[in-house]
């Protein structure tokens, strides 16, 4: 049985920060996600807006329709101007945690290593005094078998 890794309470904070920050990731993409929708349903309304505009400049021209549908496509345009501004502060916000995720899980990785590599000092001892022992009984054996056979 291995000795108990020295700073396994360590390795599990950091291995529930890895997991913590993993969730956060993937809230934040999925929030990305969404606001992104949200952008292409407003530029897909957006271009409708224009086309019916487009319509309404033909034939018979109703001013007020026509004043309507410009000021829908104004405050569609200033909507998607902010959403845009929001998607470009979450893309920044995801890849500051994603960094953040490496960070975390090179320092577990670390930690890791540490481990294992006492684990392989640990089962190096341990065959060295299996070898020992082996050699004392070997040792003892032949002094045993010399003093009866002799």
């Amino acid at each position: 049985m291995s000795p108990k890794f020295s700073l396994q309470n360590v390795l599990d904070v950091r291995h529930e920060k890895v997991e913590l920050l993993e969730i956060d990731l993937g809230k934040l993409l999925m929030l990305k996600q969404k606001t992104q929708d949200v952008l292409e349903s407003l530029e897909a309304y957006q271009a409708q807006l224009i086309e019916q505009l487009n319509e309404a400049q033909t034939g018979e021209i109703d001013l007020v329709k026509l004043k309507l549908l410009f000021l829908n496509s104004q405050q569609i345009g200033r909507d998607i101007e902010a959403v845009k501004l929001q998607l470009k502060k979450q893309l920044h916000e995801v890849e500051e945690k994603r960094a953040e995720l490496v960070r975390a899980k090179q320092s577990e990785e670390t930690l890791q290593i540490l481990k294992r590599k006492r684990r392989e000092v640990y089962e190096a001892e341990q065959v060295q005094l299996e070898m020992q022992a082996l050699d004392d009984i070997y040792i003892a054996r032949y002094f045993h078998s010399q003093r009866h056979g002799a």
